[in-house]
């Protein structure tokens, strides 16, 4: 599979022009510097899908403003000059008076089976950046290289159910949620850990990072709060991290082919993450939360692919030792994994105790790091309350305002991230004792743990 590029969009919703919905859409490149930068840099491709957005929301009945009108205006008046991003976008989202923004993030990809395009929707309160809802479609696969036709075609999947939210007035009279996706688990963040992110001014253009959420499981019990969990340590990688969102591979519900393209098959390292560093210059980030599994026979440890049936996990897992050996034949300069999931079988199979996996781990990858975010055979809860795993609660939670910066240098290494996890009084072990009665107490193994994480603004 080759990625031709990478397009992402925001679009910012007003109440200014009065159309049959009550809303203005602006629909805008996003750049990684700022807004004035993505109108400067805008290419014919953008342009095209910029188009065909507010041609399908036009349809819908709101009204669509020329993005290029409103960003010549604003740089006539000497809004750009600032180069402060932030500030940019806050301004332009004010002269709109913007009570909404939606980022939508397009992937053209390339496939001997046709060509097709990835969507990414989510759905923002301007005044306080809250998630309202996230919507995701892919295309119908086409030998076409007419992005433009193929955006249509995977826009065209979720318009309804996004413009739910943008105006009671079509939720009323218009839109239908896609009925297939009714009882399925979407992003809906509620923790405090999940906004007002730290600030930093880090910025790593060649670290790639693999992010999994497995929620939606059709063979075995769902995961509630995956998705929540992966969202967020996306955000986080970008904001916080200083990663850019192209070089982010972001997967909801993943199945075994998914598994074996990121990350190779046995014997054969070169899957999508392999193709995707610089040999000796790229940070590798890998979450994963779902559902992990041992064999029955073999006692090995299986990441369990969403369609998998874990009675045959053998056969339909991904193994973790395939899963690290190959991690150590890439060559990045470090690589960092944290995993949400157990690997125990008490939470899949009935009637058993708790199977101890066999695993080496991370021993034979050079400068790596592995947090986990239980012993092999304990159980890895959730905190329903916050909307996450317990493990990725209090991971995000040690990130977040620089919890875990015991010494106060505004740096933060995994020694510290664990210690502020694995606190007996105030963390993981503690509350899932409390609201569980479980014992669950976080991992750490590597050669590097102490070196500095995330560093912060001094």
């Amino acid at each position: 599979m080759k990625i031709l590029y990478s397009l992402i969009l925001i679009i910012f919703i007003s109440s200014l022009v009065y159309g049959q919905n009550g809303a203005q859409l602006i629909v805008v490149p996003y750049h990684e510097q700022d807004i004035c930068a993505g109108f400067d840099e805008m290419t014919a491709k953008q342009r095209e899908a910029i188009d065909e957005i507010s041609s399908q929301l036009k349809q819908k009945g709101f009204q669509t403003a020329s993005f290029t009108a409103v960003m010549r205006k604003f740089k006539s008046k000497g809004g750009c000059d600032t180069h402060n991003p932030n500030k940019m976008l806050k301004e332009v989202l004010e002269s709109a008076k913007s009570t909404y923004y939606i980022v939508v993030e397009s992937e053209f990809q390339e496939t001997g089976e046709g060509n097709y395009v990835n969507l990414n929707v989510s759905v923002y309160q301007a005044d306080n950046d809250e998630l309202i809802t996230y919507e995701s479609a892919q295309s119908d696969k086409e030998y076409t290289s007419n992005e433009r036709s193929l955006t249509r075609n995977a826009f065209l999947k979720i318009v309804d159910a996004t413009a739910n939210y943008l105006s009671p007035s079509f939720a009323n009279t218009q839109a239908t949620k896609p009925t297939t996706n009714e009882q399925k688990i979407k992003v809906n963040l509620i923790s405090e850990v999940d906004f007002n992110l730290p600030k930093t001014r880090m910025q790593n253009p060649d670290a790639v990072a693999v992010v999994i959420g497995n929620a939606n499981y059709t063979k075995t019990k769902t995961v509630d709060f995956a998705l929540n969990d992966a969202f967020s340590v996306k955000k986080y990688l970008v904001e916080v991290l200083g990663f850019k969102e192209g070089n982010i591979l972001y997967k909801e519900d993943a199945l075994k082919s998914d598994f074996e393209v990121l990350f190779g098959v046995k014997d054969n390292p070169k899957g999508k993450l392999n193709n995707s560093i610089k040999q000796g210059k790229s940070d590798v980030f890998i979450f994963y939360s779902g559902h992990g599994a041992p064999g029955l026979k073999d006692k090995e440890g299986y990441f369990v692919p969403v369609d998998c049936d874990p009675q045959y996990i053998e056969l339909g897992g991904y193994s973790t030792d395939v899963f690290y050996k190959n991690l150590a034949q890439i060559k990045a300069k470090s690589v960092t994994i944290v995993l949400d999931a157990c690997f125990s079988g008490v939470e899949l199979y009935e009637n058993i105790s708790p199977i101890r996996i066999k695993t080496k781990g991370i021993l034979g990858v050079i400068d790596g790091v592995l947090l986990t975010s239980s012993f092999s055979d304990e159980v890895s809860c959730w905190y329903n309350e916050k909307g996450h795993g317990m493990f990725s609660y209090f991971f995000l939670k040690a990130i977040h305002q620089f919890n875990a910066d015991f010494d106060e240098d505004k740096k933060l290494t995994f020694n510290e991230i664990h210690h502020y996890i694995a606190d007996i009084t105030e963390g993981l072990p503690y509350y899932a004792r409390r609201l569980h009665g479980i014992e669950q107490n976080p991992t750490l193994q590597g050669n590097n743990t102490h070196k500095v994480w995330i560093e912060g603004d001094k």
